[in-house]
């Protein structure tokens, strides 16, 4: 019984990784979506935060990706239908095509802007611009950042709509279907393999 409960479960490092990018990402949101009402220092602050942030995400989402590279997930509980299997390994590579996506262009807006703000992360650590963008002529530069925000911008949505459908399927799975899918990812619910 145990060992098909370990079976059945994340490890602790894929639930670390799980939780802690949900966490910055839901912030991350939250800061962008904010950013846009406020001016002057507040606004630059926020925006010092939000590139931090989404720094953050990058680095740990590629560590998560190398992380389930090497350590594949858990099998799909016993009983969901094939288009339910698909469906959910669809969103999660979504999720991570978000988790460096996200960041990606982000970085390239901030590499691109014609006001050339440096980057310091948690008002600590320099983090460069992007060094091909960066130096492109005026023109082709403001068509990357114009572009790249535009992305930016479509990604923040998609990952409001893929977080619902996250969710949605994990309630419904978990509490309509009888599937305990929730224990697959929740921290002291069982003892995963690490």
């Amino acid at each position: 019984m145990a060992a098909s409960l370990q079976r059945a479960r994340y490890t602790h490092v894929a639930m670390a990784f799980h939780w802690l990018i949900a966490a910055l990402i839901l912030l991350n949101l939250v800061l962008g979506f904010r950013m846009a009402f406020l001016k002057g220092l507040a606004q630059f602050n926020i925006f010092q935060l939000h590139k931090s942030v989404g720094v953050t995400i990058l680095l740990l989402s590629l560590g998560r990706l190398a992380w389930r590279l090497i350590n594949p997930p858990p099998p799909e509980p016993a009983g969901l239908q094939p288009w339910e299997k698909a469906a959910a390994l669809a969103v999660h590579w979504a999720f991570y095509v978000i988790m460096i996506g996200m960041p990606l262009t982000g970085w390239l807006v901030v590499s691109t802007s014609p006001y050339n703000l440096p980057t310091l992360l948690y008002h600590l650590v320099p983090w460069p611009h992007l060094p091909v963008v960066h130096d492109l002529a005026a023109p082709q530069k403001a068509a990357v950042n114009h572009l790249s925000g535009t992305a930016h911008v479509v990604l923040a949505w998609s990952t409001v709509t893929l977080l619902a459908l996250h969710v949605g399927a994990v309630v419904k799975h978990q509490f309509l279907d009888g599937h305990p899918v929730l224990g697959r990812m929740t921290p002291g619910s069982g003892a995963p393999l690490d």
